[in-house]
């Protein structure tokens, strides 16, 4: 994971990166994740990928020299993941970014996670309350939507402050807005 991300970063010099944490399956004692880290960065073109995974492998030298590494960190990463029972691989749009992702499979642990506190608390008053998200990111405005839905509240999002006032002049005219994505 964490030379993932510092991939990530090292090849995004605007835009963001993103860490996402998927639950495939899960069964008794055992769980299968995948985590996946997407970025705004370089990109890599489609006939350069078969070589990400190998030893001491750079996709361009001049990149070698920009950004330094030794070619290690993907190929350990391979090893670390096939280790763990999962895989890995990339997408990837050449100047657009790319998604690097792995899965693993772990073990589940027995008994109350949460340990003496019992359960999780849950803020039950909010339930059912209208929030509305603005923030001019989708990664910001998904990641704050899904938190408040959790909580049962009825969310809201839009990106600009303008899309934000015709929400609330909306809003108010329906008396009871629904959730809208992405206005």
């Amino acid at each position: 994971m964490t030379n993932l991300v510092g991939n990530a970063v090292k090849f995004t010099d605007h835009g963001e990166v993103v860490v996402r944490v998927t639950r495939i399956s899960e069964q008794d004692e055992n769980v299968v994740l995948r985590f996946s880290i997407r970025d705004s960065g370089i990109g890599i073109p489609v006939d350069k990928r078969t070589l990400l995974f190998s030893k001491f492998s750079q996709l361009d030298p001049s990149s070698t020299r920009r950004y330094g590494g030794t070619g290690l960190g993907l190929a350990i990463s391979k090893q670390l993941a096939e280790l763990m029972g999962g895989q890995i691989g990339v997408e990837s749009v050449e100047g657009q970014g790319s998604e690097f992702w792995f899965t693993v499979r772990m073990g589940l642990q027995s008994g109350n996670a949460l340990g003496a506190r019992g359960r999780a608390l849950t803020p039950t008053n909010l339930e059912g309350m209208r929030v509305l998200v603005v923030d001019d990111n989708a990664t910001s405005r998904e990641i704050l939507c899904k938190q408040l839905a959790t909580w049962g509240m009825r969310t809201l999002n839009t990106k600009n402050g303008i899309a934000a006032l015709t929400a609330l002049a909306t809003a108010q005219e329906q008396a009871d807005p629904r959730y809208c994505d992405g206005v």
